[in-house]
């Protein structure tokens, strides 16, 4: 299950704005003293049109956490990553070549995923790059990758900034926080609810506009804010603000965030003696654990209990090559998707950088199991007319709630 975020879903981390303009301007400078290599990557004869290299092998780059704080992301992606290339490469991979992917790690970190950028960039051998799992880490990087006219894929980039601000080459299959959170406030609206407390992170690049999006929804709808309080995901005693958020006593509860700091807030919230519904958190180990976060809503993309034949075909295994798994998220949900849609790109223009980008502007109801279907709209570089699924955590697992 993914709440995007993403982020989910969920979801994605971010620093402060400022943070990532720097980088920004620190990755523009890098741009100059790589773009010569980056015009002779991009333009390498394509490996398949190229007799001498009818097998050659089709090399994908995954900027990613593996160490850090957020490495456990990068460990779910790289097992769904790992998944979807074992299964490509048994139905013949793309037009008779294999596919392979190549690990950089960013720690999910701006300063990190520039230097990264600049390695695959460098790389000719490279024709697409998955990442970064932040959208505070992708958007400094991103001019490198426009530069060296690499597609920067950031599946789990749920920024609107990530594209709306970049270029072509940045695409994204992440619902938006902006959508996420209008769609939250109006499912609070809908149950009836006609107050709400808020916690929000306050970061500048995420969890601002992600409150403001909440924000403006619920006074168009008329769902009352009795108080909203910024935080911090590295704080550990939230109470303070807690106190604050409810003494308006609001009929439920909403916190604008992530998983790990979800579940110590909704832990404190109850011991503050608060009982309302908690709308947050995200599917991942620390919240589903949370014996308070029990009952705590959001909206999903990905469910793991669906029954669509072509989610538990992925389900079934993801679990079969991962046994020690217990759950299957939206995280992982979203690689898989991810790396079959960089296939069907491939497919369907090349294997070179200018045809996966062709092939994106090309790409129509694609098979997957965050969506159904994807077809990306061509002025945002996003999913077109993405939706959200109501589920409720019971018992540790998330299911589908028709309440």
């Amino acid at each position: 299950m993914s709440s995007l975020h993403p982020d989910t879903n969920v979801t994605d981390k971010g620093l402060t704005m400022k943070s990532v303009i720097r980088n920004a301007a620190v990755a523009s400078v890098a741009v100059l003293a790589i773009v010569s290599l980056a015009a002779c990557a991009s333009g390498s004869p394509s490996s398949s049109t190229s007799g001498s290299a009818s097998k050659s092998t089709v090399y994908f780059g995954v900027s990613a956490a593996q160490t850090g704080q957020y490495a456990q992301y990068g460990q779910q992606f790289k097992e769904a990553f790992d998944l979807a290339v074992e299964q490509v490469n048994a139905k013949g991979g793309i037009n008779g070549h294999p596919v392979a992917l190549k690990y950089e790690d960013s720690q999910s970190d701006p300063k990190q995923s520039v230097a990264v950028a600049q390695k695959f960039v460098g790389d000719s051998s490279i024709s697409l790059v998955f990442g970064d799992f932040s959208s505070a880490a992708s958007i400094p990087a991103s001019p490198i990758y426009t530069a060296g006219k690499l597609v920067q894929y950031g599946f789990n980039n749920s920024n609107p900034d990530f594209t709306a601000k970049g270029s072509e080459y940045q695409w994204s299959t992440s619902i938006t926080t902006s959508a996420s959170y209008q769609w939250t406030a109006d499912y609070i609206k809908k149950q009836g609810i006609k107050s709400v407390g808020v916690t929000y992170l306050n970061t500048a690049d995420w969890g601002i506009p992600a409150y403001n999006a909440f924000k403006t929804e619920a006074k168009k709808i008329g769902l009352k804010i009795t108080d909203a309080q910024g935080v911090l995901d590295t704080s550990d005693d939230y109470r303070p603000s807690l106190s604050n958020a409810v003494v308006g006593k609001p009929q439920a509860f909403a916190h604008i965030g992530y998983g790990p700091d979800a579940a110590k807030i909704v832990t404190q919230l109850r011991a503050i003696g608060y009982k309302g519904t908690f709308y947050g958190g995200q599917d991942e180990q620390s919240f589903d654990g949370t014996p308070d976060a029990a009952g705590s809503i959001v909206g999903a993309q990905f469910l793991e209990t669906n029954p669509d034949p072509a989610v538990q075909a992925f389900v079934k295994a993801f679990k079969k090559k991962y046994p020690n798994e217990a759950d299957v998220t939206g995280f992982e949900a979203g690689a898989y998707d991810a790396l079959n849609v960089a296939v069907a790109a491939a497919k369907a223009g090349g294997t070179t950088r200018a045809g996966i980008l062709k092939g994106f502007k090309a790409l129509k109801d694609v098979p997957s199991v965050v969506y159904g279907k994807i077809t990306f709209d061509q002025t945002t570089r996003r999913v077109a007319s993405p939706d959200l699924t109501p589920t409720i955590l019971k018992a540790g697992k998330w299911i589908a709630h028709n309440g």
